[in-house]
């Protein structure tokens, strides 16, 4: 996704060097004491011995979970009032510090390097370097919110692709190739079956009028080759149900503005296709294997839903080329006619 505005990162901040420091073993009245001496409403929590940041006090919280309730500060440690929160390096970008500061309503946030405290920032530090706005100049579709537009819109790919590419051949709906009983009996190990004589290969099994042939029982008599397919089809579903919570997952992140790896958000539904492709391609190795050659022929339904299922999962994977920011001064703008 391109933005127009630059992302500014805690190391482009004015970093206050100007802090307090209290160890962890400290009394709260301790606290409450230094932070009057320093002139400072806050303090960052340390490890006397390891100099681990462990959180921040502050006068606020004082008064609130201690002082109010009654708490006696001349013997309760800092630890059980201070808020715990991650620290940040200087590489963490400034909306993310931002985020953690805001979603625990706090105003102090320590910045680390090298596992060493080197200052803090505050939440009004951030305010200047988070753009008021970020236009998305790539996509096809203008939207005035993309992010929730991208979210929608894949979440609502990846359940159709799912459904229709795993979902439905797993419960038998339709399959990947299908033939008629006198043309597969030998390869099936079954003997005539009256009733509906088309047998159709699904995801797991060959089933029929009367017939269901699971493809681990095929191993044995017809070669290797349906161990792997019966492997690669719990690797289907498997990255078919891990890719679509992925990609909710990460385009639910993007409207938080929570940074996600390429794995999640490329890699693993990326899997969930390749193996959906593939299973027709093990099919036709496993059909061609066979002495003599069954006559079967391809589920049009089938590949058709193969098809659609595969393409909603790469536009899923896609969402951030699908939709571009649209200008909202100029649309609210309103046409001066003379």
């Amino acid at each position: 996704m391109a933005l127009t505005k630059k992302e500014y990162f805690v190391k482009d901040l004015v970093i206050d060097d100007e802090y307090g420091v209290i160890d962890s073993n400290a009394t709260i009245q301790e606290a409450a004491k230094k932070m009057k001496e320093i002139g400072v409403p806050d303090l960052v929590v340390i490890e006397e011995k390891t100099q681990e940041v462990l959180g921040v006090i502050a006068d606020f919280d004082i008064v609130k979970n201690d002082v109010a309730e009654g708490t006696d500060t001349k013997t309760e440690k800092v630890l059980s009032t201070m808020y715990k929160i991650s620290p940040v390096t200087l590489e963490t970008s400034v909306i993310d510090a931002f985020n953690r500061m805001r979603d625990l309503n706090v105003n102090v946030i320590p910045v680390i390097k090298d596992k060493k405290l080197v200052g803090v920032c505050t939440i009004q530090d951030c305010w200047s370097f988070i753009p008021d706005q970020t236009v998305d100049e790539i996509g096809l579709i203008p939207v005035r919110n993309t992010k929730a537009a991208e979210f929608w819109f894949a979440s609502v790919c990846v359940i159709l692709g799912f459904t229709l590419g795993i979902l439905l051949p797993l419960a038998g709906i339709f399959g990947f190739f299908t033939a008629n009983q006198s043309e597969i009996q030998s390869l099936l190990g079954i003997a005539p079956v009256v009733g509906d004589p088309i047998v159709t290969f699904n995801l797991f099994d060959a089933t029929g009028s009367g017939i269901m042939v699971p493809f681990l029982s095929l191993f044995a008599k017809n070669g290797p080759i349906w161990l792997v397919i019966d492997i690669f089809s719990t690797l289907l579903l498997i990255f078919g149900i891990v890719g679509l919570f992925s990609i909710v997952y990460t385009s639910f992140s993007d409207t938080r503005n929570l940074q996600t790896g390429w794995i999640i958000r490329i890699i693993i539904p990326g899997l969930a296709v390749f193996f959906m492709a593939f299973e027709w391609i093990l099919f036709g190795i496993a059909f061609a294997l066979e002495v003599p050659q069954p006559g079967v022929t391809i589920d049009p339904v089938g590949l058709t839903m193969s098809i659609i299922s595969m393409i909603l999962f790469l536009l899923a994977i896609s969402r951030d080329y699908m939709f571009r920011g649209k200008d909202v001064s100029e649309a609210n703008t309103p046409e001066v006619t003379r």
